[in-house]
């Protein structure tokens, strides 16, 4: 069985994160893809909540898991949701559908938000590179409201 992760933040492709170097290592990239859900600034790095409403997406990458107990340990206490730590968790690890780009649906492994979005804002684009990008560049893309 094929074990897949997917990862929406601080971990994808092109970042200096030590811990992207672990799935550089450890794990092929798959493709691009898109789960339902809504991304939040939650300070240095976003977080994954399920959707409220039909249609709300959030861009990601799929990586396909080949050292899979090492990299998911690691991962885990990156996240702080690994055995170890305290609880509650900040992230809760779980298995659900995304989708490639290709239109296939698989399932993978998703570290989700557990914490409060009030007073976060959202990620309107879905996609936290956008949001970096447009950080870089001085443009706005996060909500005005807050939740």
């Amino acid at each position: 069985m094929t074990t897949r992760l997917f990862i929406y933040g601080t971990l994808r492709k092109g970042s200096r994160n030590s811990m992207h170097a672990l799935l550089a290592r450890d794990a092929r990239f798959e493709g691009y893809a898109q789960i339902s859900g809504r991304l939040y600034q939650l300070g240095e790095y976003p977080g994954l909540v399920p959707a409220e409403e039909p249609g709300t997406r959030v861009r990601g990458e799929v990586y396909v898991l080949e050292n899979l107990p090492e990299v998911l340990a690691r991962l885990d206490e990156y996240e702080g949701c690994g055995p170890n730590e305290p609880k509650p968790h900040e992230f809760v690890r779980e298995q659900c559908e995304v989708a490639l780009e290709t239109g296939e649906k698989v399932l993978a492994w998703v570290y989700w938000y557990t914490g409060t979005v009030a007073g976060k804002d959202v990620i309107l684009s879905g996609d936290y590179c956008s949001l970096t990008e447009a950080s870089a560049s001085g443009q706005q893309e996060m909500s005005g409201s807050r939740r």
